[in-house]
């Protein structure tokens, strides 16, 4: 079954807060922020990220940076390298029926919950029968193309799927949605959000929870896969601020952390340089840019938005990084299979031209939401003046980070600057996620949904879906559904003892999957 695994994997990413490092992407000179070797079983990582976290149950996650939280108490049924690959996780093969209407997974047969259940293919079912039906399942919709779960055996579990859908399930069970649950622990109604315990197959058990502020683990007295949790616990410390952040891996507060901020980046490295700390620096797949809701308020009238993009110089916010955000107007990585080829961004920065676009309106008004206290609340300044000096009547609205992302789902807000847009591994997910279900952005559903239910068909070629994307990401910023501004550069900063950051999957998307990491004895 491997043919339909390495078809299915692709060079580019999620997606899905602050990154890690990937390999090969230090800055030089910095130390030994990849180095292996003798790991110290008794040692304790302290990790902070500005990434809130109000649930520990996968199926209730509804904050895409909370994942990092969880993926060290739930195994998945696939999983990411470093590289963004698609690799095995609980299951070990995976293949597409040759007409698409199923998937079929393999599962490992050495795997055992902490509370002493089997995991089996019957695990499987009722995992995925749950997402589907709990109340306020985050990730109903990720799960909506699977028609019916059938056991073929122990270890094989076999997907129908709705027709012509569900190419993305591979890589989306590298998230959330494909982490598994102890099925004794759903029949006894475990409470999942607040105390896992010995709910998950993961290298460390969760030990205590305060949501968004802390969660501590220890190892697992047992686990499939004696190259990772080699370490004797993990405390994983939300620490909004990032100079906080910097300052105690300085001082020995903690181990482990990202940055992101122009001046905390300058800082970081001068500490890197006089070998006070190791620094990675990492380019974020990320795209910050606008998301607009063109179905409320103002931004129901084309012009508006297209003032809007006109009047925003992605030069004027790179420097608010000191040029350490890229200006990119695309939605997918350049080296992706996904990326638009030799496209032209329709709305270039000419204050001129949206100034015009708002006389030729009258008037226009907006609140621009940000997450306060974010590497994002500078931009969304520098964005604000821009536009009120188009004619528009832009207002700021600073929001708690925990808060931005769900309320602007839940369609609170008019327009967000954000850094959320994440290229997934599929781009059908990618269209799922933002375009079509979770964000909404596409307010005309009918210019994109032809294009990308024939896209998601599991039967074609990478190059066959292609154009077909490249039809959907050119309606989506023609539309100015989502304005593209640059791709930060992300910092990753630890102490000298810390081993294997550059061995941290998911490092790109502002998420961490720290189960490769150890510490010096």
């Amino acid at each position: 079954m491997t043919r339909t695994t390495n078809r299915r994997r692709t060079g580019v990413a999620i997606l899905l807060a602050a990154a890690l490092a990937l390999a090969g992407c230090g800055d030089g000179g910095t130390g030994g922020a990849g180095a292996s070797g003798e790991g110290d079983p008794n040692a304790t990582l302290r990790f902070t990220s500005a990434a809130p976290i109000r649930s520990l149950d996968p199926a209730l996650q509804t904050s895409y940076g909370g994942l990092g939280y969880l993926v060290l108490a739930f195994d998945r049924l696939t999983m990411l390298d470093k590289d963004d690959k698609i690799v095995p996780g609980l299951a070990t093969e995976w293949a597409f029926a040759k007409d698409g209407s199923s998937l079929e997974l393999k599962l490992r047969s050495d795997v055992k919950f902490h509370d002493g259940t089997a995991f089996d293919a019957q695990a499987v079912k009722v995992n995925i029968e749950r997402g589907k039906t709990l109340k306020d399942s985050a990730i109903k919709q990720d799960l909506a193309d699977i028609t019916a779960v059938e056991v073929v055996d122990d270890h094989t579990v076999r997907l129908q799927l709705a027709k012509g859908k569900g190419v993305q399930l591979p890589s989306v069970f590298a998230t959330n949605v494909g982490m598994m649950v102890s099925p004794k622990a759903i029949a006894d109604s475990a409470d999942l959000a607040n105390n896992p315990g010995n709910a998950g197959s993961g290298p460390y058990i969760v030990t205590s929870f305060t949501p968004n502020e802390k969660v501590v683990m220890k190892k697992a007295p047992s686990y499939w896969d004696p190259n990772v949790g080699r370490l004797a616990g993990i405390e994983l410390q939300r620490v909004p601020d990032g100079a906080t952040r910097l300052r105690g891996v300085q001082t020995g507060q903690s181990d482990l952390t990202t940055v992101s901020a122009a001046n905390d980046l300058v800082q970081a490295q001068q500490l890197a340089d006089r070998k006070a700390v190791t620094m990675n620096k990492v380019p974020f797949r990320n795209v910050l840019g606008v998301y607009l809701r063109a179905n409320q308020g103002d931004l129901v009238k084309p012009e508006v938005r297209q003032a809007i993009a006109h009047a925003i110089d992605p030069n004027a916010i790179s420097a608010l990084f000191s040029g350490s955000c890229k200006p990119y107007a695309q939605l997918y990585p350049e080296h992706s299979w996904a990326v638009m080829k030799d496209y032209t961004y329709p709305y270039p920065y000419d204050q001129a031209k949206a100034k015009s676009l708002i006389q030729g309106v009258g008037a226009a008004k907006v609140t621009v939401t940000f997450a306060a206290g974010t590497n994002t609340e500078q931009p969304a300044n520098v964005i604000q003046a821009a536009l009120s000096a188009a004619g528009i009547d832009a207002k700021l609205n600073p929001v708690p980070n925990s808060e931005n992302e769900p309320r602007f789902i839940a369609g609170d807000f008019e327009l967000m600057v954000s850094a959320s847009w994440s290229p997934k591994i599929d781009p059908a997910e990618t269209v799922n996620t933002y375009l079509l279900k979770t964000y909404k952005l596409a307010t005309d559903r009918s210019a994109i949904e032809g294009a990308a239910a024939e896209a998601a068909n599991p039967t074609l070629t990478e190059a066959q879906r292609a154009p077909l994307y490249a039809k959907i990401w050119q309606t989506t910023l023609e539309q100015a559904w989502f304005i593209p501004i640059c791709q930060q550069t992300v910092g990753v900063v630890a102490s000298p003892k810390v081993l294997n950051t550059d061995n941290v999957p998911w490092a790109n998307i502002g998420i961490w999957d720290l189960r490769n990491i150890a510490m010096k004895k």
